[in-house]
């Protein structure tokens, strides 16, 4: 399994017990409880932790569902409070969005909103 940093640059060989969770114990582990791991055929598997701006819950950017408010450039769901971002006042402004890193384009990301990284 690949964990992505906070950062959203390279991925990271997580440790892995049989659950695919990290082994150690503290605040990793903690921070993976409920996070489900996507299989895309033929890419590895990435667990991607990011905060909801709403409910500050941290969800896995990669497995949660697309909104369907927006045709053009759909937002992700957060699980626990089912909000998006398309009503974010944030995600209409041109310098809160860059290019997609290979990983996020492989994954159906056509451009990044910062938020998610």
């Amino acid at each position: 399994m690949v964990e992505l940093n906070a950062s959203g640059g390279n991925g990271q060989e997580a440790p892995s017990g049989g659950s695919g969770r990290p082994s150690g114990r503290g605040q990793r582990d903690s921070a993976y409880r409920g996070a489900s791991v996507v299989h895309c055929e033929g890419l590895a598997p990435i667990v991607h932790l990011v905060p909801c701006s709403y409910c500050e819950h941290s969800f896995d950017l990669f497995a949660a569902s697309w909104c369907e408010h927006q045709d053009d450039q759909p937002s992700k769901v957060c699980p626990h409070c089912q909000h998006c971002l398309c009503a974010h006042p944030a995600y209409a402004m041109a310098h809160f969005w860059r290019e997609s890193p290979g990983v996020f384009r492989d994954r159906g990301f056509s451009r990044l909103f910062l938020f998610y990284l």
